[in-house]
């Protein structure tokens, strides 16, 4: 018994492709917006511990899959630094800008995060098992 081939507009591929790069854009490292929002809500400090998480999960392969090698190399070569000049630098952050913050680096990262076969298998994206075995 075969599968039939679902068809797909190319509007769903873009959206994906959109969809990853605003992820991967709001991942919490140097100065990409991700890296900036962090920087700004939470101190530099939070900063430097949340893209030291980030470049290891780049690095295992545990964001991104299969494009975390190449942009964790292109964000080290030349995004690593963070912004130098805070124009604000002594009042607090309101609490809302922090929980927006956190609540966009955590879509980002669900959004980067491969799922596992077993959970894709069971919400009906992964593959079909084997009807022959």
């Amino acid at each position: 018994m075969a599968r039939p081939d679902v068809l797909i507009s190319p509007f769903v591929i873009a959206g994906w492709c959109g969809m990853i790069t605003n992820a991967l854009n709001l991942l919490p490292v140097g100065s990409l917006d991700g890296g900036r929002m962090m920087q700004a809500a939470f101190g530099m400090q939070a900063l430097s511990l949340s893209a030291f998480f980030t470049y290891v999960g780049l690095g295992l392969g545990l964001l991104g899959s299969s494009l975390s090698l190449p942009f964790g190399l292109y964000v080290l070569i030349c995004q690593r630094s963070a912004e130098k000049y805070i124009q604000d630098n002594v009042s607090p952050v309101a609490g809302s800008k922090q929980t927006a913050t956190a609540v966009a680096v955590l879509t980002a990262i669900l959004v980067l995060v491969p799922m596992a076969p077993e959970v894709a298998q069971s919400v009906g994206v992964g593959p079909a098992p084997n009807l022959f075995m």
